[in-house]
């Protein structure tokens, strides 16, 4: 459970979320994550409709890269 393929892919998303939207933006998503789902569960889907709402950005390229393609994506991915 604590090996690389648990904990690296997840860190990597969230490392690029707040690279592709910035220290403000992330963070306000973060805040609205927190506000929304603090002590309960929520899914990848919700993840994204939350910091899309939280961004007013379309981040579906981003989550399809970083949460459902095989491939890892390359450290100096950004969208198109």
């Amino acid at each position: 459970m604590f090996q690389e393929p648990v904990y690296d892919p997840g860190a990597g998303t969230l490392h690029a979320l707040r690279l592709e939207l910035g220290d403000d933006l992330f963070f306000a998503g973060t805040r609205l994550w927190l506000e929304r789902y603090n002590d309960s569960a929520g899914t990848a889907e919700d993840f994204q409709a939350v910091f899309e709402e939280g961004s007013g950005e379309d981040l579906d390229a981003f989550f399809q890269i970083w949460l459902y393609e095989q491939a890892k994506p390359p450290a100096t991915w950004t969208l198109p």
